[in-house]
């Protein structure tokens, strides 16, 4: 059962994310010896990479991952990984030990196969990894990752990581975590500010409404958290 944590405004917020993310961290490197956390794109490593700095972590044992990617490259301003580095890994008191990036250099198809690889590589024998901490954002439409409305990948249940090539939201082509792997994973948190939001939040929070991909968002055995400002909580009951 997901829980709903509210904040007067998006400084509070990004302050409570951080702090919720140096708590995981900590209890993943003391657990297992390192720390998987996914971001997503969107406004979110922005969030993020407001208040990084006033928290303390063992980034050397964090092992990066993007909740989704668009086929572009790295250094391009749609890269996921561009912003996250841009907001967030540049910010960071030291090196994390290792990223997982897409590869652009092979075809679509092929990169998302190579990214689930390498993803597989840090969890050897176990079929679907459970990650530590997934960061994940919602767009007013109700997706999360490239997760979309309608999409033939809700349904996706062998790949843990899916190639798309018609995004109804531009780039057309990315690749994105699936379902299996999203639910497997010990600890997400969805962040989520503006009034933009707060129809959908409601419908989904409130009225358990299937039919927006973040609802579907159902951890097997983890915590599930919505961090929202006061604007994005503000038609909750």
């Amino acid at each position: 059962m997901a829980s709903v944590r509210q904040f007067e405004d998006k400084a509070a917020l990004s302050v409570a994310i951080c702090d919720y993310i140096a708590e995981k961290s900590a209890q993943a490197i003391k657990d297992h010896g390192f720390f998987t956390i996914g971001f997503s794109g969107g406004s979110l490593p922005a969030i993020v990479g407001n208040s990084i700095q006033k928290v303390s972590c063992d980034y050397q044992h964090w092992q990066v991952l993007l909740c989704d990617e668009r086929y572009v490259s790295l250094d391009d301003q749609d890269s996921n990984y561009n912003s996250y580095k841009q907001h967030v890994g540049q910010k960071l008191s030291s090196a994390v030990g290792g990223e997982i990036v897409l590869d652009y250099s092979l075809p679509l198809e092929q990169a998302a196969v190579d990214y689930e690889n390498k993803l597989r590589a840090l969890y050897p024998g176990v079929s679907v990894p459970s990650l530590d901490l997934l960061l994940l954002g919602m767009g007013p439409d109700g997706h999360t990752c490239s997760l979309f409305p309608g999409h033939s990948l809700l349904t996706e249940s062998n790949k843990l990581v899916a190639s798309i090539s018609d995004s109804p939201k531009p780039p057309p082509q990315r690749i994105t975590l699936t379902y299996p792997i999203i639910n497997a994973a010990k600890s997400v948190a969805f962040v989520c500010t503006g009034a933009g939001k707060a129809d959908v939040l409601k419908k989904i929070i409130c009225e358990n409404d299937q039919s927006f991909p973040s609802a579907r968002v159902k951890l097997i055995d983890g915590e599930h958290i919505w961090f929202l400002d006061s604007d994005a909580a503000s038609k909750l009951q």
